[in-house]
C-alpha cells in the first residue's frame, strides 16, 4: 500500500503506469500490482545490510519524522482510531461515495455513542470539520449541489486497506503475484528486444508452445488449475483493482497540486515565469504535459478504446461462468462483474477536474489577473523585508501611534428585504417540448447537403475542443463554440460524430445552443465522444 497525502503545497510524483499495447485487464492489473509492492521493496533494505551505516539509519529516520505527520499515519495512530475508521468506511461504502454536508452530519450523528466512551466529545459537526482539517475528509464546491460535498480523502483511503488486509489475513506473497510480476517482465524484455535474430528466436520458441498446446487439446488432454489457486489469483486482481479508487482521487490531489505549482511560478521573480507565460498563453496544456497530466491521459484513452473495452468485458464474462468462481463471496463477484464499469465515473470525474484546472489558469493568464496579484505579492514581501529589518530594534510591546479607523456596519438578516424587479415579467412561459425522433445516418447527411452545414468550420472547433481535454463530446463543442448556424450546426456536429466519435451505448446528454432569433434550445441526443481528431477535408 502507497502512503498518500493531499498537500499542494509538497507535491508527490505520481505512479507511472504502463500504456504499451495489450489485454486491459492484463496490463491494469499487473501494473498495480508492481506499484502495490515496490515501494516496501525500495524503502527496506536487508537488515545487516553493508549500506546500514549510522548516518544513513539517522537520515530513514528522519524521513519517517515527515511521513508520520501526513494523514495516514496520523489517522492510524489516533487514539480514537478504531472508532473513526470504522464510522468512515459505514458512512462511506466502498470509499467512493460523495454526501452533502447535513447528510454526513447526520449519519456521524448516529454513531457518535462510539466517539463518546469516555462520556464526553464534540458534536457531529465539530467532528466533521476536524476530520476534515486533519485531511481524513476532502471538501468539494460542487455547482450541482447546493450544499458542500465531502469524500474521503486518498489518506483515509489507504488507512481503510491497509487495515481491512490485517484484517484478512491474506499474505501479498502469493503464487498469482509472483507469476503477474514474472510475466511483466517477461512481456518487457520482449518488447525492449533490440537484437532481431533474439527476438525472432523468442517469437519462434512462442509459436512452438502454442503449437503444441493446439495438438495436445486436439488429442483431447485438457490440464485445468485447481479451483482454489484459481479463485486465490482472482481474489488478488480484484484486490488490485480495489485499489484504484485511491488511486483517482490521488490523481485529483496530484492535479491540483500541479496546478497551484504552475501559479506559484507565473507570480515568482524568477526567469522562467515568461516561458510559462509564452506557453499558456499559445495554448499549451501544461497540465496535460506534466509526468501526472500524461499518466492519467494514457489511462484514460485505454480506458476509452472500444475495442481493449470489448476485449476485456469478454474475458471477465467468461471468468463468470467458470466454476471456480463459486468460491467467491457475493461482493467479490458483484465486483468482478462490475470492475470495469465502475472506473468510468471516477475516471471521468478527474477528467472534469483537468479540464477546469485548464481552463481556470487559461483565464488567470489572458485576463492578465496574475499582473494584480504579483503587484499585491510584491507589496506584501516589501512590508515583511521591513518589518524583518525592524524586528531587532523595536519591541514588540512598543506603542503605535495609529489609530485604525475600523468600519461598522449593523448587521441584519437577508430575510427582511423584499426586494423586487419592476422589469421581471414573471413566471416564464412553459417550454414547448417536442416528441424525440431518431435520425440515420442517411437523413442526417441529406441535411447537411441540402442546408450548406459549414461542416469544414465544425471540424476545426471539434479538434480545438478536443485537444483541450484529450476528448469531447457533442455538448463540450458547443459550450465552447457558439452554434454560428443555429440547429444546422447540432445537426452537423451530430454528422460528424455518426463518422468519427465513439459513442457510449445507453447514454445521452442535453445540449443547448441559440439560434439566430435569440431564443435558446436544448435537446437530447446520444452521448458521442470525439477522442481522436476528425480529419479536415
Amino acid at each position: 500500500m502507497t502512503t498518500s497525502e493531499p498537500q499542494p503545497q509538497h507535491p508527490e510524483p505520481a505512479s507511472t503506469r504502463d500504456d504499451a499495447p495489450g489485454s486491459f485487464a492484463e496490463d491494469a492489473s499487473a501494473t498495480a500490482s508492481s506499484l502495490a509492492s515496490a515501494p516496501l521493496l525500495a524503502s527496506a533494505p536487508l537488515l545487516g545490510s553493508a549500506t546500514d551505516r549510522p548516518q544513513t539509519v539517522s537520515a530513514r529516520k528522519d524521513a519517517y519524522e515527515q511521513l508520520r505527520r501526513l494523514s495516514t499515519w496520523r489517522l492510524l495512530s489516533a487514539t480514537k482510531a478504531p472508532a473513526v475508521l470504522a464510522i468512515l468506511q459505514t458512512v462511506f461504502p466502498g470509499g467512493s461515495r460523495r454526501l452533502g454536508r447535513s447528510d454526513l452530519v447526520a449519519r456521524v450523528e448516529t454513531h457518535l455513542d462510539l466517539l463518546h466512551e469516555d462520556g464526553q466529545g464534540r458534536t457531529a459537526p465539530e467532528y466533521v470539520d476536524s476530520w476534515v482539517r486533519e485531511g481524513y475528509l476532502t471538501r468539494r464546491d460542487d455547482p450541482q449541489h447546493l450544499e458542500t460535498m465531502f469524500e474521503p480523502s486518498p489518506a483515509t483511503i489507504d488507512a481503510v486497506q491497509f487495515i481491512a488486509s490485517l484484517e484478512e489475513h491474506r499474505p501479498t506473497t502469493t503464487e498469482s503475484r509472483l507469476q503477474l510480476v514474472l510475466q511483466q517482465f517477461d512481456r518487457l524484455a520482449q518488447e525492449t528486444e533490440t537484437d532481431r535474430d533474439v527476438r525472432l528466436a523468442d517469437l519462434q520458441r512462442r509459436r512452438a508452445a502454442i503449437e503444441q498446446e493446439i495438438r495436445d487439446l486436439s488429442e483431447g488432454e485438457l490440464l485445468l488449475p485447481d479451483a482454489g489457486t484459481s479463485a486465490d489469483r482472482l481474489r488478488d486482481i480484484l484486490q488490485i483493482a480495489s485499489e484504484l479508487s485511491g488511486d483517482f482521487l490521488q490523481y485529483r490531489e496530484d492535479l491540483r497540486a500541479v496546478d497551484l505549482h504552475l501559479r506559484e511560478q507565473i507570480l515568482s521573480p524568477e526567469a522562467s515565469r515568461g516561458e510559462i507565460l509564452e506557453q499558456l498563453l499559445a495554448g499549451d496544456d501544461l497540465l496535460g504535459q506534466s509526468q501526472v497530466g500524461r499518466t492519467f491521459t494514457a489511462f484514460f484513452r485505454m480506458l476509452n478504446d472500444p475495442a481493449q473495452t470489448r476485449r476485456a468485458q469478454d474475458v471477465v464474462d467468461r471468468l463468470l461462468e467458470r466454476d471456480f468462481t463459486q468460491h467467491l463471496t457475493r461482493d467479490d463477484r458483484e465486483m468482478l462483474a462490475n470492475v470495469f464499469s465502475d472506473l468510468y465515473e471516477p475516471a471521468q470525474e478527474v477528467l472534469d477536474v483537468k479540464t477546469e484546472l485548464y481552463r481556470s489558469l487559461a483565464r488567470f493568464v489572458r485576463s492578465q489577473d496574475f499582473r494584480q496579484h504579483r503587484v499585491l505579492l510584491d507589496l506584501l514581501q516589501e512590508a515583511q523585508g521591513l518589518a524583518l529589518a525592524q524586528k531587532d530594534e523595536v519591541s514588540t510591546r512598543f506603542p503605535f501611534s495609529l489609530d485604525l479607523r475600523v468600519a461598522r456596519v449593523r448587521m441584519s438578516s437577508v430575510s427582511q428585504h423584499r426586494l423586487k424587479d419592476p422589469t421581471d415579467p414573471g413566471s416564464p412561459v412553459e417550454a414547448e417540448v417536442h416528441d424525440a425522433t431518431t435520425l440515420s445516418v442517411e437523413v442526417l447527411q441529406d441535411l447537411v447537403r441540402t442546408n450548406d452545414i459549414d461542416t469544414v468550420g465544425l471540424t476545426g472547433s471539434v479538434n480545438r475542443v478536443r485537444s483541450l481535454a484529450g476528448q469531447a463530446s457533442i455538448g463540450d463543442v458547443l459550450r465552447e463554440e457558439p452554434a454560428r448556424q443555429g440547429l444546422a450546426s447540432v445537426i452537423g456536429l451530430m454528422f460528424l460524430a455518426t463518422q468519427f466519435a465513439q459513442e457510449r451505448e445507453g447514454s445521452t446528454e442535453v445540449v443547448g445552443w441559440r439560434e439566430l432569433d435569440g431564443n435558446d434550445y436544448a435537446a437530447k441526443v446520444p452521448a458521442y465522444y470525439f477522442l481522436d481528431d476528425v480529419p479536415v477535408e
